[in-house]
């Protein structure tokens, strides 16, 4: 490849290691919802799906131009599509503008995910274990 920047890597690693880690708190979010119903199976499937169709098979830029603001807001690009972007066609611009989105959903994840865990816990434990 010869206009692949090789000293953007640890850049495109850094935003691929911290969608993976995005995904992995949504997930656990998600899990964690058996606090309250039996199975989060389906959600599971939700999210897994809406991350397949809007991450990967549908790039933001086929969408209208007045939806892809709102999508660049969502979990979603910061998941999947924000680092493969990054993969194929770096620019500083981009990588600092995922990177900050990413930060800010990965802060806004653990606090729900320690928000979950502390009301779910208090349940189980008021309910006898």
């Amino acid at each position: 490849l010869p206009r692949f920047p090789l000293a953007a890597v640890p850049g495109m690693a850094l935003c691929v290691v911290l969608g993976l880690t995005i995904n992995a708190v949504f997930k656990i979010c998600i899990s964690m919802l058996s606090f309250w119903i039996e199975d989060a199976k389906p959600f599971q499937w939700l999210y897994d799906k809406l991350i397949l169709v809007v991450g990967t098979i549908f790039p933001v830029e086929i969408f209208p131009a007045a939806v892809q603001p709102v999508l660049k807001l969502t979990p979603i690009y910061t998941v999947c599509y924000g680092p493969a972007k990054l993969i194929v066609d770096f620019s500083v611009e981009k990588y600092l503008e995922i990177l900050l989105a990413q930060v800010l959903y990965l802060a806004f994840g653990s606090v729900i995910l320690l928000w979950i865990y502390e009301r779910g816990g208090r349940k189980l434990y008021v309910n006898g274990g």
